[in-house]
């Protein structure tokens, strides 16, 4: 007795196409509901996405009646206006200065309370002039923000400086 194999024939003229078309379906699916979810939340939580390699981590609950109280603590704000990020976006970054440290300038080198925390850089990535920002004691409701990232766009700057408490939409825990 002999046992015949049929060779089923792929009826599908575009396979290529069916799976990006499934890929984009669940992505879509995947944001929309995350969107949905942070929608649901908004008066105690919103959902960040962070779009830089400045912090590890892509996204990010801002837990929106929490102010940083540790140094160190991740705080989302909407930063001043400047000239490289649209006025709508905001930021997550390190609270490193809090009210009454005082933060010292070297140069470029900064400190606070003494200790090094980073280098301003005098141009940014695209070659325009960075001002480094402001020394001095950090006043009662306002922040000192950073991230280790050599080009992290922060307090180093006069352009972002010391962000006060009412720019702040809270404290930020990263998810994943």
């Amino acid at each position: 007795m002999t046992t015949q194999t049929l060779a089923i024939e792929s009826t599908d003229p575009h396979p290529k196409f069916h799976r990006f078309a499934r890929w984009l379906g669940i992505t879509l699916g995947i944001i929309i509901s995350i969107w949905l979810i942070s929608l649901m939340l908004s008066p105690w939580y919103r959902l960040g996405i962070n779009g830089t390699d400045s912090l590890p981590g892509v996204l990010y609950l801002v837990l929106k009646t929490e102010v940083p109280t540790t140094r160190g603590d991740l705080v989302a704000f909407y930063p001043p206006e400047n000239r490289f990020y649209p006025r709508e976006m905001f930021f997550i970054k390190k609270a490193m200065g809090m009210p009454g440290d005082k933060v010292t300038r070297k140069g470029q080198d900064f400190y606070i309370n003494g200790k090094y925390i980073a280098t301003a850089k005098t141009r940014s990535r695209s070659g325009k002039p960075l001002q480094p920002g402001p020394a001095g004691v950090i006043p009662n409701g306002y922040y000192f923000v950073w991230t280790p990232h050599p080009d992290s766009y922060d307090s180093r700057y006069e352009d972002i400086g010391w962000i006060p408490e009412d720019r702040v939409i809270g404290r930020a825990v990263r998810l994943f």
